[in-house]
């Protein structure tokens, strides 16, 4: 895997600089609130995310990449000029069964970044569980980033220079599409990195069959699960929050040492965000507190330059 790596000390800097770009007013609220699951302290970014943040990028929506009513996706573009822009593509999270790529905020907050940031952005929707159980949300992946490669240049897109994001729910579907290589095909050699925001596999299977993965141990399991990410050629970054549901923060931490196993370049571009919690992290993004998209920006620009 060609990563960028961090170092603990550069994490620890980098930590420390994050936390000191969150709002301090919403700080307390999310450290007031400890390890909550509820995206209405998350919202407490919107108010910071002023009209003209909409202006000059165009959106289309609901564009179908494959037979499903699910199979949908929207494009976020600027106005300038210009074509061969690196395209982002956004998987919502969810707990495997709900989410949706439009919102009256969140996720949008994260595909206008990142047309904002010279980008097109790209958000899915995906078949749901339990209706719809692996592999369909990896195939449907694959679909999208097929479709991408395809069309995105119609759109001012450069259909070889796609990164993959997903959050929570989303987050473990990017890791699957990137860590299953029977689940890809041709598409993926568009795919030049991958975001993971707060991913979540157990330690070992529960005792009811889980929602998308069923009883399959291997799918769900973390040593698995790590095993098969740090095999991958994707280059992957991975963040996770201080207030993330503690399941999450240690197998976050778990994983960040997994996929160093093959060595320091092996190793995953790491962020641990302070002051933010499982929602807050997601929709930061493209405000002023650059917690996470300073960061993620040092890592995708030299990945993407080099891909050209």
């Amino acid at each position: 895997m060609r990563i960028i790596p961090t170092t603990g000390a550069a994490l620890l800097a980098l930590s420390a600089a994050a936390s000191a770009q969150v709002p301090p007013t919403i700080a307390e609220q999310v450290r007031a609130a400890g390890q909550s699951m509820d995206p209405g302290i998350g919202a407490a970014y919107e108010p910071l995310f002023p009209p003209s943040a909409w202006d000059g990028v165009t959106i289309e929506r609901d564009i179908a990449y494959g037979p499903d009513p699910l199979h949908r996706l929207d494009i976020f573009a600027g106005e300038e000029g210009g074509a061969g822009k690196p395209v982002l593509l956004f998987v919502h999270g969810g707990g495997f069964t709900r989410g949706d790529k439009h919102g009256t905020f969140y996720p949008d907050n994260i595909t206008l970044w990142a047309a904002r940031q010279g980008m097109v952005g790209v958000n899915i929707n995906y078949r749901l569980a339990p209706a719809h159980a692996w592999p369909a949300a990896a195939q449907d992946l694959r679909a999208a980033v097929a479709w991408v490669r395809a069309n995105i240049a119609e759109h001012g897109g450069d259909p070889e220079r796609i990164v993959l994001w997903g959050h929570s729910a989303g987050a473990n579907h990017v890791a699957d599409y990137v860590a299953h290589p029977e689940q890809r095909g041709a598409e993926a050699a568009a795919v030049k990195g991958a975001v993971l925001l707060s991913p979540f596999y157990a330690p070992a299977p529960g005792g009811e069959a889980h929602a998308y993965y069923g009883s399959d141990a291997s799918l769900q399991s973390a040593p698995q699960a790590i095993e098969r990410l740090a095999r991958a050629e994707i280059p992957l970054f991975l963040s996770y929050a201080e207030f993330d549901p503690q399941m999450m923060k240690d197998f976050g931490a778990e994983l960040a040492v997994g996929l160093c196993s093959g060595g320091e370049g092996a190793c995953a571009r790491t962020i641990y965000l302070r002051d933010h919690n499982h929602f807050t992290e997601g929709m930061a993004v493209g405000t002023r507190d650059q917690s996470l998209t300073g960061p993620l920006l040092d890592w995708m620009r030299p990945l993407l330059d080099r891909a050209r």
